[in-house]
Parts: structure tokens; sequence; C-alpha cells
């Protein structure tokens, strides 16, 4: 759970009046230190860490040590901040590789050009076999991928304020995956990918708290893994490049200094490049959250998301039809995350992500998957160096496909230390 609260605290925002942030998502530096390290050890329990059907999952004990860092540094017009950690999971059910690595790393920071234009940029990197941190942030693709697999999404942005009624923000951004598994029908085949995102917003302040926001996105988005997504097969895994063309409506609402609601829509059309004829299609498209700092160190973040998303579904291939085979998934996704603090020692901390999701394409055209994620913890600070943890997650996939389905129950007990 802790990536997820780490990518709601992190997240940078562009808000009205251009001054105002939202208090839980602004970037932040400790004025008082500039590096922070930490270092948790704890035992877990897990009842499906091979994120199989019920009728071939396997448990297993183990533990996990977690060091991790922050840094940095505020100046007059500037202000950078990198975090990281480094997770190595041991399981004893396992003879041959009882260890999983993992690392997550965050960089933020903005430059200040004038009173009234800024720079902004933000990157993720993630070094993992778990589908939910792979595509933290994001609709979770996959089950698991064998192997260390990595997700690197990095985004830089100017965002400036003309006139007191005009505004204008122009944005890049790239996400690159590259899996460990290859060969012809592997997760390299069917999702090795490149996608470049183009952003283009008007932003027209209608009053001191809200703007109104008219925009246009391009999207390109180019499978790199140049081997055959179905062994003996001719299809290749460029088959499913497409590029799509967003039209955004949407508004920037500050309700107040502590609290901050961003909401996106309108269409994307989608055409696939890969497939002969290049058939587009037309679809909605939707972006809805809101951050409230609601006391001292206490603040939750809710949203939603409906779009398409790649998968690693395929299926056989049905010449027949325009879209002969399964290009991507339209998705919806609702997600909160809170954290609230019982007394000055005890923090408790929650997030829910609810996923539904239809296949595009192919014999799976039209069938559903849900997947629902839960996690619930609990840190007691024995001092300002050591606190106590314990936590639950829950994850659970359901799908037309039943050979894909399944839930899985883990929980923790550990001890972490900060300096």
């Amino acid at each position: 759970m802790k990536n997820i609260l780490t990518t709601a605290g992190m997240a940078a925002v562009a808000v009205a009046g251009f001054q105002t942030q939202c208090a839980a998502q602004a970037v932040s530096v400790d004025d008082s230190k500039w590096w922070h390290v930490s270092a948790a050890l704890r035992g877990f329990y897990d009842d499906n860490h091979t994120i199989a059907p019920k009728n071939l999952a396997r448990e297993s004990f183990g533990f996990e040590v977690r060091p991790g860092f922050d840094v940095g540094h505020q100046g007059e017009q500037y202000i950078v901040k990198l975090s990281g950690y480094y997770s190595g999971r041991w399981f004893e059910d396992r003879d041959d590789d009882p260890w999983d690595h993992g690392f997550m790393a965050d960089a933020n920071g903005e430059y200040q050009l004038s009173e009234n234009h800024v720079l902004r940029f933000s990157d993720n990197f993630s070094y993992t076999s778990e589908p939910t941190l792979l595509d933290r942030g994001s609709a979770v693709t996959l089950l698991r991928a064998d192997g260390t697999n990595i997700r690197n999404l990095g985004d830089v942005k100017y965002v400036g304020q003309f006139t007191p009624l005009v505004g204008l923000e122009v944005g890049y951004g790239n996400t690159f995956y590259d899996f460990e598994q290859t060969g012809a029908g592997s997760y390299s085949a069917l999702l090795d990918r490149v996608e470049h995102l183009i952003k283009a917003e008007t932003r027209w302040t209608l009053t001191p708290t809200l703007a109104g926001i008219l925009g246009y996105w391009y999207e390109d988005v180019g499978f790199t893994g140049d081997e055959a997504v179905v062994p003996g097969s001719t299809l290749m895994s460029d088959g499913r490049d497409s590029y799509s063309h967003y039209f955004i409506t949407g508004g920037d609402y500050t309700v107040s200094p502590h609290c901050f609601i961003s909401v996106r829509g309108g269409a994307q059309n989608v055409t696939y490049t890969g497939i002969a004829g290049d058939p587009d299609q037309w679809n909605g498209f939707g972006d809805i959250s809101t951050t409230f700092e609601y006391a001292e160190g206490s603040f939750f973040r809710v949203g939603g998301r409906y779009g398409r998303n790649r998968t690693d579904m395929l299926g056989a291939i049905t010449p027949t039809e325009a879209i002969p085979y399964t290009v991507d998934q339209e998705t919806a996704v609702a997600y909160g995350t809170v954290s609230h603090k019982l007394t000055e020692q005890l923090t408790a901390r929650g997030s829910a992500q609810l996923q539904f999701g239809s296949f595009n394409g192919g014999v799976y055209d039209g069938d559903n998957e849900g997947m629902y994620l839960l996690g619930l913890s609990l840190t007691y600070d024995l001092n300002q160096y050591l606190a106590l943890e314990t936590g639950y997650n829950y994850d659970r996939l359901d799908s037309d496909d039943s050979g894909r389905s399944y839930s899985r129950n883990r929980v923790f007990l550990g001890v972490r230390g900060q300096f």
C-alpha cells in the first residue's frame, strides 16, 4: 500500500490562481533536514504468492527487508525531491529461487521561470514482478509476469498564466515498459512498448478558485518486442501499434488551501496502425480526482478514470473481423486513499481500487474482468526514529476467462526505523 500513498503524496498538480496548491499533493521538502533514510523488516504470510487460480494457488510465509531514502532541496526559484526504496522478499515455499527483488524511485521538481510561468517534471520508476506495483497509479495490465520487469513514466510540462483570464499548459509524457520474459508469446512480445503523450490545454480563470479547461492530447503507442505474439504466428509485436487523438474539456476547482478537485473528460479517437486498413474507434474518456487535508497529519484522496489501456490478452486471430485480435481494453477505475492520525502515535491508512474492463477485438471482444484491491495498515510510533507496523492486503480478479480469476490475501507485521 505504501506505493499508493507515495504516489498520492508526491503527485504535482496544476491549480487555478497558479500559486495555490493542495497541501496533500504538493512537492515539499523538510526545511530542517534535506535527507532521510529508513529501513523496515517485516514478516508476512501470503496465501497465493504465484497469483494463480484457486486450485493452483501456493501459500508461503516469509520476510521482507526494505531500506529507503529521500532527499530534497529548495532554492529561491526551484524545488527538487528524489525518493526510493528497495524491497527484498524471501519465500519459504520456494526451493529454487526464494527471493523477489524490487526497486521503486520517484523524482519530482519544478522551476519558477517568473511569477506566472513554471516548469514541472516528474519521473516514476518501477522494477518489480508484482503487477500492482509495476502499474502503480494506473489500471493494472496483467496478472503476474515471471522475472523482474521495468516501467518508467516520465513527464515534463510548462504552465503559464498570460493574462488574468487565459493560461496555457503544454507537456510531454513518456512511458516505457520492458519485461524480462522473452520469446514468441512472451510478455515481452505482448507488452514491451513505448508510449508518447503530448498534451496542450488552455486554462480559463473563471473565478479566483475555478478554472475551465479546453485541450487536445496526442498519444502514440509503439510495441517494441519485435517477436511473434503467438508461437508459430506471423503476427509480430507491432501488430497492436496505435495512435490516438483526445479532445479534452474539464476544470480545476480550489475549494480551500487544503482541498483541490480536478476533472477531465472528452472523447478519444484511436487508430490501429498495425492492422490492415488502419481501423479506428471512438470512445469516451474521463479522469476526476480530489484531495482533502482535513486535519493535521490526516488526508484522503479519491478519484476515477475511464479510458483504454493495454492488455496481455490476445486470443485467437479472427481474420473476418475488422479488428481480428484483442488490441486493448476499455477500463473504468475508481480508487481511494485515506491516512488518519488516530492519536499522536497511532496512524491508520487505507487504500482501495476497483477496476472493471472490457476487451476490444478478437475472440475475447466484449469479455469482462473486474479487479478489487484493498490495503489496510496501522503504524505505531514508539519514538521519532522507530515504529511498529502491521497491515493486510486483499487482491481479487474476476474474469470471464476463468483461467485468469484469482484471489490473494497477505498480512504483515514488522518494525520500521527512520532517521
